[in-house]
């Protein structure tokens, strides 16, 4: 009964060393019920398999077996970290119990009496050197910046296997207490070599890593001037624009008071258009809404696009004339802009309504292909000079937030919907 109680502990040990050593350095998956299925795993097939086989090497093609399944099923890791940390981890392992063996022999000459407490004790050696590993590497092992690296370390780590077996039988052979004795100081070094791989492995990598993350930010960087420079131009094109537009409008202005006739001919060619009064679509009596329902009705008509209006506004509302431009004005924009690309179904829906102190626009029209967003959520536009487009929702939203309102959108079936209460 106490050899059973021993097993258990001794395999028990086993799983307890090994899960530190893996959980330590590799990611767990998010499912952490197959971690403990994993390892329970590795518990039953050390305790039925593993003790009856006898050789060396069934036993390292056990360990190496055991712990890829466990590595697999339980770790998010690539194949090829996942195999040099297994080699490190039997390593330390089997030196370890070297130690105890071959200090066994220096005292007693050989390694008779409880072999599961020298397998407890070796453990206990093996779980050092994992703190040992853990203080060397704080944090995880998540990718490979230079996989030369991590074979080095699998053929290090394997050739201090092959080291620790060779030096095993020379202590089983040797009666001389001075080559046992040297011996065990080569076995320790074989352990402090296993440990100075593993941080040359780590250093090597971290200097790695180290370069490619300055490589990312001078690359951000570089892009970071690009931006600042593009967002100045816009800045010194829009400050000339406003200048431009500011003196057209003084000019505009004095044309008004002293030749009206020739304030429409100039007001004309500055739109662009010639929009004509006869057969209004808007007649709600507010001069902006009208206004820039009729030129936007003219222009979808120009464009065989058909618009469908329903309109109960009075003639005056709380409202700068120039704020209901930009809405409407950018909204109609953008339903034309999508519709045209149609061949069929042609149409828009706009509704106005004015109810309990507050005005409902509604734009409604059907659209083809997807719609992308931007990483702020905003709309991006399919125009090839997205600097100078897609900023159209943006002012929108501005004139929103100024009134305390509120925009919505929504698409489905390829209709896309926006409503705007301000």
């Amino acid at each position: 009964m106490s050899s059973v109680i021993w097993s258990v502990i001794v395999v028990l040990a086993m799983v307890f060393t090994m899960e530190d050593f893996f959980s330590s350095f590799f990611k767990k998956r998010e499912n952490h019920k197959w971690n403990v299925v994993a390892w329970c795993g590795f518990f039953l097939f050390h305790y039925i398999v593993m003790k009856r086989i006898q050789t060396s090497t069934g036993n390292l093609i056990g360990n190496f077996f055991s712990l890829s399944v466990v590595c697999w099923i339980a770790y998010r890791e690539k194949f090829l970290i996942r195999s040099a940390m297994i080699m490190l981890g039997m390593s330390l392992g089997v030196i370890s119990e070297g130690v105890i063996a071959v200090v066994l022999f220096i005292v007693k000459g050989n390694t008779e009496g409880n072999i599961r407490l020298y397998g407890l004790t070796a453990k206990i050696i093996f779980w050092l050197c994992v703190r040992i590993l853990c203080l060397m590497k704080k944090g995880r092992i998540e990718q490979v910046q230079r996989k030369r690296y991590v074979w080095l370390l699998t053929i290090a780590t394997g050739s201090n296997m092959l080291c620790m077996m060779v030096i095993y039988n020379i202590a089983l052979r040797s009666t001389d207490e001075v080559i046992r004795s040297s011996l065990l100081i080569f076995t320790f070094l074989i352990l402090v070599s296993d440990i100075v791989f593993f941080k040359l492995y780590t250093m090597y990598q971290e200097k790695k890593k180290i370069e490619v993350q300055r490589q990312e930010y001078a690359y951000q960087l570089e892009a970071y001037d690009r931006q600042a420079d593009e967002k100045r131009g816009k800045e010194r094109e829009f400050r000339k624009m406003k200048h431009d537009m500011k003196n057209n409008m003084i000019y505009l202005q004095e044309l008004l008071n002293s030749d009206p006739e020739k304030a429409k001919e100039y007001l004309e060619e500055y739109v662009g258009e010639t929009f004509s009064g006869k057969n209004e679509f808007a007649k709600s009596g507010n001069l902006a809404i009208d206004a820039v329902l009729n030129y936007k009705y003219v222009n979808a008509v120009e464009k065989r696009i058909r618009m469908e209006l329903e309109l109960k506004i009075p003639d005056i509302l709380p409202y700068k004339s120039s704020d209901l431009c930009i809405v409407l004005g950018n909204l109609l924009d953008n339903a034309i802009e999508a519709t045209e690309k149609l061949e069929v179904e042609k149409d828009i829906f706009v509704s106005l309504m004015y109810r309990k102190e507050r005005l409902l626009i509604k734009v409604r029209n059907p659209y083809t292909g997807d719609l992308k967003k931007d990483r702020a959520g905003d709309y991006i536009s399919e125009k090839k000079d997205r600097e100078n487009h897609g900023i159209g929702l943006k002012s929108v939203r501005k004139v929103v937030e100024k009134y305390e309102g509120v925009m919505e959108i929504h698409t489905e079936n390829q209709i896309f919907e926006i409503c705007v209460i301000i």
